[in-house]
């Protein structure tokens, strides 16, 4: 895994010399111009020592990851895995709120920290309490439903690249 983390890094940096080395040739004004690049940070690997605490979690909107995400749910990156890029993260949703019915190209498991509610799979209503464990096969029709009475909180993890292929009920 190390390994990948060095080629990356060598991508990264030979393509910043080169955007530098790019920009040090004088423009037709004859001006040097130079060019700073800002990379976005490596999420921490889900394959190396990893430990989470929902305490330190840095929320965001769950709507950046998909627009069409229904506003009253957020999201903290917990880590990814370096080859196929699934993520592994906290959501956390207000109480009575509901994650309209989608698939996903790759499977997901979730587990309850927090909060009760419904998942529904493929049909299958699965009530949801502290500790539940669900796994969402591949392109399974699933939605969650967030009970009332307290947020609910669970753990995410995407066995690849994250999509939503909404469906129309």
């Amino acid at each position: 895994m190390m390994r990948l983390h060095i080629i990356v890094a060598a991508l990264l940096l030979g393509h910043c010399a080169f955007a530098q080395k790019k920009a040090a040739v004088p423009a037709s004004g004859g001006k040097q111009v130079t060019v700073k690049l800002k990379v976005p940070p490596v999420p921490p690997s889900t394959d190396e020592y990893l430990v989470a605490q929902l305490a330190d979690a840095h929320w965001m909107s769950a709507q950046k990851l998909d627009a069409k995400i229904p506003a009253g749910a957020d999201v903290a990156l917990i880590g990814a895995d370096p080859m196929s890029t699934g993520v592994t993260m906290y959501l956390r949703t207000k109480p009575g709120y509901k994650l309209p019915l989608h698939w996903h190209i790759h499977h997901e498991t979730d587990t309850m920290l927090s909060g009760k509610g419904t998942f529904v799979v493929d049909g299958k209503k699965i009530p949801a309490m502290v500790g539940t464990f669900v796994v969402v096969p591949s392109r399974a029709k699933h939605e969650f439903s967030c009970d009332s009475g307290a947020d609910c909180v669970l753990i995410v993890r995407r066995s690849g690249p994250t999509d939503y292929n909404w469906v129309a009920k």
